[in-house]
Order: C-alpha cells, then sequence, then structure tokens
C-alpha cells in the first residue's frame, strides 16, 4: 500500500477511534513491515502527542533497544519528567525488563537496585527483579536472594520471599541448599515468635 493512501486510512481512522490506539496500530504495522524511517518518526510524533502515556514512552524504548541505539538513558530521563508521578515505578521496572531482555543486563540491574533503595519492601520489585536474574541464569541471584531474606518485612512478604527462594532452589540448586533456605525459614518464624 503506497504511503499516501495509508496516510488516508491513518487520518479516517482518527476521526472514529482511540487516537492512542490508531497511532500504535500503525506503529504496529511500520515495525512488522521494516520501516525503521517511518517508525522512527511516528515514534517522536507520539511521545510528544501522548506524553502523559507509560506505553508509548516504553515503546519508544523498546525501539531504541532492538536497533541498538545510544539515548535510552536520555529517552527514561524525559518519560520521568513527563509522566505523572504514579506510573514512575511502572515505566522504571518495565524499562529495566526491556534491558535485561535485550542483553543490557547492567543497565537494568542498576535501574532495579535504584528502585529497591528507595523501596526495599516492595516485595513485587524483589520478584521481577529475581525472576530477571534468574531468566538470564545468574549465578549471583543466591546473594540477591540473601538480600531480600534479611529485609524485616511483614510475615506474609517474607513467606513469598522464602517461597520464592526455596523454588529456586527445588529446580536449579540442591539439597544442601533446599535445607539451608528451610534452615533460614524456620530461624526467621523463631525470631519473629519472641
Amino acid at each position: 500500500m503506497p504511503q499516501e493512501a495509508v496516510a488516508k486510512v491513518f487520518q479516517r481512522a482518527l476521526q472514529y477511534c482511540d487516537p492512542k490506539k490508531v497511532h500504535l496500530a500503525l506503529l504496529g504495522m511500520y515495525e512488522r513491515t521494516e520501516q525503521h524511517k517511518l517508525t522512527d518518526e511516528l515514534l517522536n510524533k507520539m511521545v510528544k502527542k501522548f506524553k502523559h502515556s507509560c506505553k508509548v514512552w516504553l515503546r519508544r524504548v523498546q525501539w531504541l533497544l532492538k536497533q541498538k541505539q545510544d539515548g535510552v538513558q536520555s529517552v527514561v530521563n524525559r518519560a520521568l519528567l513527563s509522566l505523572l508521578l504514579h506510573k514512575h515505578i511502572n515505566f522504571i521496572t518495565q524499562t529495566a525488563i526491556l534491558e535485561f531482555k535485550c542483553v543490557v543486563s547492567d543497565r537494568g540491574r542498576s535501574l532495579f537496585e535504584k528502585m529497591l533503595r528507595e523501596y526495599p519492601k516492595r516485595t513485587d520489585l524483589w520478584s521481577v527483579y529475581l525472576d530477571q536474574e534468574i531468566r538470564l541464569g545468574n549465578a549471583d541471584v543466591i546473594r540477591l536472594f540473601e538480600r531480600a531474606i534479611t529485609l524485616s518485612l511483614p510475615p506474609k512478604k517474607m513467606k513469598f520471599l522464602f517461597k520464592k527462594y526455596l523454588e529456586y532452589e527445588n529446580t536449579l540448586g540442591d539439597d544442601e541448599r533446599m535445607e539451608a533456605v528451610k534452615r533460614k525459614a524456620m530461624e526467621y518464624v523463631e525470631s519473629s515468635l519472641t
């Protein structure tokens, strides 16, 4: 389909449908057909037009990572200035996951570490971070589990972390490590009862 025809259909769709969804659909078409220049131009327009949309900013970050382009950090900084405050943690988490998936694990790791310094009691962040490290097959994940289980969290959250640690050791560890995790869980329970 010639570009003029695409533009006509796009303009017509904008009259009847949600503009962000129409833009995202066009973006998807450009990405599938590997029209890199048009994709880049559309993303630039979208981050200006929908600057309060976490999804649009994440698509911009994803595009830069897929194209192995520089400038991810500046896009992240711009996004954090534009997005509403309650969307920041979700955006940073999703950006870190994208960084892990695009084999820029050091940057993803530093984003998670920064968030955990600010929100050390957020088990959802711990869980996502641990999942990314496990997926990578990083041997340092045990050290991360050890850090997580030393936090002073409510029993329900600690149970979640111990359970995740035990599942990890059950899948990839050995019996000795599993017993060590069970012992630490018992020590936590005993210390919380006193």
